[in-house]
């Protein structure tokens, strides 16, 4: 036994190098510049453990950005849960969110229509989630495509219907207009419309000094309890605690008892909420965290709770790669005392959780990175918006840095979870030790 040992050791341990050198190619990757046949630029990562009919996540950057400043917004979290993740690029220094089905909103929901098709998406489970311009652009999806997205969060944007730069930065939020002149905006958006109306998830700092916490988030809470049907009455006050804040929260369930909409202030929170730890949150309300309904319906329904248990960013993704290791360790029975490897790493996988791998930037004045040339000054909002200019800056490890007005950093994303990596390495010890037991025999 000492001889086999002997020999068995030092295989192993070639093996566990070639392994471990190469698991950066096992783990998924972004597919850019995805020919879907429309010609706004589109971004696409479907993780590895993707689910048989996963949901959709069309996530958004903001003025000055690019899709791959969206990339690490969501990417561990679609690791963790198995949904797809597509990045859009703006055609100009914005996005063009002007509530119409037609042009840059069209082209969004051609990907989605790709993505459907190419991958057995869920139809039903279709969301969009940005940050500046792109919970703008949010807005303006969910006014003109609700046969299409099934819910949006929106980080700091103004009504559909406010912006007026086009791909240009500029907004108008009137501060006269009445809640259901602000509903009229997005029922004429797609006038044929009868169906259910997508969810909406609101968010805004009141130390907004771009798209201004007033007259904006007033405004939104306006149009879209219009729209939904909603009064006070409807909405149960709460709170949520992110990695930064601590948000005042009223969610408001339907007449049915559903949860179609939730507000979210914090005080003296910036423009920037990209890296304020708000993503798991987001994934949570459009039930994305759970497992899909056994039917294929449900529009990402289940959300769960007012409060939210979602409160960790990124928390019970370290149990990923257990169960993938556990497998592993299956593989390995024949191979006797190897059997109970799987198992000792079980643990593999925890670096995988959090969001995006550990973002980054406390969010800074909101006037920060961005700097002071983009865009042009907002019109009849009365906002002087400064922070949404600037270019899109690479950090020393290559990755796109936030440029954002916030002046927050992303991160590059985390690491994938290595519980599979585990189970080849246990499957191949196992091998080993039934070839030297063959030799020896």
């Amino acid at each position: 036994m000492t001889t086999k040992l002997r020999f068995v050791a030092p295989a192993v341990a070639s093996l566990a190098t070639v392994l471990l050198g190469v698991s950066p190619s096992l783990a998924a990757s972004w597919q850019t510049n995805v020919r879907y046949g429309g010609n706004t630029a589109m971004d696409l990562y479907v993780p590895d453990n993707v689910d048989a009919s996963p949901g959709i996540v069309v996530s958004l950057h903001y003025c000055s950005g690019r899709a791959a400043n969206a990339h690490g917004w969501f990417q561990a979290l679609a690791d963790q849960h198995g949904f797809v993740i597509i990045t859009p690029q703006a055609g100009g220094n914005c996005f063009d969110a002007t509530p119409a089905r037609s042009g840059e909103r069209e082209a969004i929901t051609k990907m989605v229509e790709y993505v459907i098709t190419q991958n057995n998406a869920d139809a039903a489970r279709v969301f969009a989630a940005g940050a500046s311009s792109g919970a703008c652009m949010t807005n303006a999806l969910l006014a003109a495509y609700p046969d299409v997205f099934a819910g949006g969060s929106v980080l700091a944007g103004v009504p559909a219907g406010a912006w007026t730069g086009g791909n240009a930065y500029g907004w108008s939020t009137p501060g006269n207009r009445t809640a259901a002149q602000w509903g009229d905006i997005v029922r004429n958006a797609h006038p044929g419309f009868t169906g259910e109306r997508p969810r909406v998830q609101l968010w805004h700092g009141t130390g907004d000094d771009t798209l201004t916490y007033n007259p904006n988030f007033p405004a939104e809470v306006a149009q879209w309890t219009n729209v939904l049907g909603l009064t006070d009455t409807d909405g149960t006050t709460g709170s949520f605690r992110g990695s930064l804040d601590t948000w005042t929260r009223i969610s408001y369930k339907n007449a049915a008892g559903e949860l179609v909409l939730e507000t979210n202030v914090a005080q003296g929170a910036p423009h920037d909420l990209s890296g304020r730890g708000l993503w798991a949150d987001v994934v949570r309300f459009f039930g994305l965290d759970m497992d899909p309904p056994a039917t294929g319906e449900g529009g990402g329904g289940g959300a769960s709770g007012e409060g939210g248990g979602a409160s960790g960013e990124g928390g019970g993704a370290s149990g990923e790669g257990g169960g993938a290791s556990g497998e592993g360790g299956g593989a390995s029975g024949e191979g006797g005392s190897a059997s109970g490897e799987g198992g000792s790493a079980s643990g593999e996988g925890g670096s995988a959780s959090g969001e995006g791998g550990g973002v980054v930037g406390t969010g800074g004045a909101a006037n920060g990175a961005g700097g002071a040339t983009g865009g042009s000054t907002s019109t009849a909002g009365g906002s002087t918006a400064s922070g949404e200019g600037g270019s899109a800056t690479t950090g020393s490890d290559g990755t796109p840095s936030d440029a954002d007005g916030g002046g927050c950093t992303l991160a590059a994303s985390g690491q994938r979870p290595r519980g599979a990596l585990v189970g080849l390495l246990v499957a191949g010890l196992g091998a080993l030790v039934r070839r030297r037991r063959r030799s020896a025999a």
